[in-house]
C-alpha cells in the first residue's frame, strides 16, 4: 500500500457523535407519517446511504422535499449538544501538523455543517468541505480530479458501508471506523482496506506509514492514438501534463490485461469504444518534467479506431479536438505523445 498523503473524512459517526439527534429527528418524521419509532438497534440495522434509498423503502408515500423540510426543522433543535467523538480533534491536529491535506465528504446539510463546525472550531482543518452530497460515489472522482489527488495515496475514513463503497469506486484506500452508524458485520461485508475501532487507530496507522519508501516501481499505463472514420486523430487537453495536448489513457489496474485497461480508460475519459487496437511501442518515461508530479511510467502505446464522433470528456480533461496527424504535430504536445506520433508516421 502506498504512503498516504491525503485524507478524506466523513462527518457523522466519524468526526462527530450525532447518532442520537439523527435518530430522534428520523423518529419525528416516522411519527408524523403514522409510523412507529425505530429503536437504536433497528435504526442501525435499517438506515443506509444514500438516505434517499432508506426513505423510499420505509416512507414511500412522502416526497423528498417534504422529508427534507421535516428532518431539518427537527434536527436544528437537536444539534446544539453534538460533540466530537473521542480522538477526533487529536486526529485533525495530527494531520494538520504533518501537512496532510484533509477534505470532508458528507451528506450533512450545509447549514448544519456550518453551525456544528464553527461551534466546534474545526472548519479550518479542511481544505474543502463537500457537504449535502446525496451519493458520494458521484462526487469522489470530482474531488480527486479537482485537487489532483493520487487515489492510491488517498484514504477515505468513514463509518458506513456507503463510505467504503465510495472509496472502492474512487480507487482510494477505504478505511472503516466503528464509532458510528454501521456495525462491524455490515462494514466487513463491503471489504474495507482498513478497519479500526476508532479514529485513533487511523492516526496510529498514518504515523507508522508516513516515511517515504526508498523506491517506487514503475507505473504501467496505456494510451492510444485514436483515429475516427475520416482518418483524424483525437487530441485531449489536460492540466496533468502542464496543460499540453496528448492522447487519452491511464493506469493499468492489478490483474488487468493491458488491452482491457486501454478500453476501460478510453471509455471513462472520452466515452469512446475502440476497434482495431494495435500495439505500437513502449516508452520508459522517468520523471517527465511536463507531468504535474514526479513519477516513473512505462507507457504502453497503441493505435486504435472508433466509429464514434461525439466525445464525452470526464473531469480529467478540459477539451478535445479531432485533427489530422500533421496538424497534431503543430500543437503544443506533451513529449510522449509527440514521440508516439512520430513513430507512427515513420512506420
Amino acid at each position: 500500500m502506498s504512503v498516504i498523503k491525503n485524507v478524506i473524512l466523513d462527518w457523522s459517526g466519524t468526526i462527530v457523535d450525532d447518532f442520537n439527534p439523527v435518530l430522534a429527528a428520523t423518529n419525528e418524521i416516522f411519527q408524523h407519517y403514522g409510523k412507529p419509532p425505530l429503536s437504536a438497534d433497528d435504526f442501525r440495522d435499517k438506515f443506509c446511504l444514500p438516505f434517499t434509498e432508506f426513505y423510499k423503502k420505509h416512507l414511500p408515500e412522502a416526497t423528498m422535499a417534504e422529508l427534507d423540510a421535516h428532518y431539518h426543522r427537527a434536527f436544528k433543535l437537536l444539534q446544539t449538544d453534538i460533540e466530537m467523538l473521542p480522538h477526533a480533534r487529536d486526529f485533525l491536529e495530527f494531520c494538520h501538523a504533518q501537512g496532510i491535506p484533509m477534505f470532508l465528504l458528507s451528506s450533512i446539510h450545509g447549514e448544519h455543517y456550518k453551525v456544528q463546525s464553527e461551534r466546534l472550531g474545526i472548519a479550518k482543518y479542511f481544505k474543502q468541505a463537500y457537504v449535502q452530497v446525496i451519493d458520494k460515489r458521484k462526487t469522489i472522482h470530482e474531488l480527486l480530479a479537482v485537487h489532483e489527488l493520487e487515489p492510491a495515496e488517498t484514504i477515505f475514513v468513514g463509518d458506513m458501508m456507503h463510505d467504503i463503497e465510495t472509496a472502492h469506486h474512487g480507487g482510494v484506500v477505504g478505511c472503516a471506523v466503528l464509532t458510528g452508524y454501521d456495525s462491524f458485520a455490515k462494514l466487513q461485508s463491503v471489504n474495507p482496506d482498513l478497519l479500526f475501532r476508532n479514529i485513533a487507530g487511523v492516526q496510529d496507522y498514518l504515523a507508522r506509514h508516513r516515511a517515504e519508501p526508498n523506491d517506487h516501481p514503475p507505473i504501467g499505463t496505456v494510451g492510444a492514438l485514436i483515429y475516427n472514420a475520416r482518418g483524424e486523430v483525437l487530441m485531449i487537453h489536460t492540466h496533468k501534463w502542464s496543460n499540453l495536448w496528448g492522447i487519452p489513457g491511464g493506469k493499468i489496474k492489478p490483474n488487468e490485461a493491458s488491452d482491457a485497461a486501454l478500453r476501460r480508460e478510453v471509455l471513462e475519459e472520452t466515452g469512446l469504444t475502440l476497434d482495431s487496437i494495435q500495439f505500437e511501442m513502449v516508452q520508459d518515461c522517468i520523471q517527465p518534467p511536463e507531468f504535474y508530479k514526479k513519477a516513473h511510467f512505462l507507457l504502453l502505446n497503441y493505435t486504435a479506431k472508433t466509429s464514434q464522433e461525439q466525445v464525452v470528456l470526464n473531469e480529467e480533461a478540459e477539451e478535445y479536438r479531432w485533427v489530422s496527424i500533421d496538424e497534431a504535430l503543430t500543437m503544443p504536445l506533451n513529449t510522449p505523445t509527440r514521440i508516439l506520433i512520430n513513430h507512427v508516421r515513420s512506420h
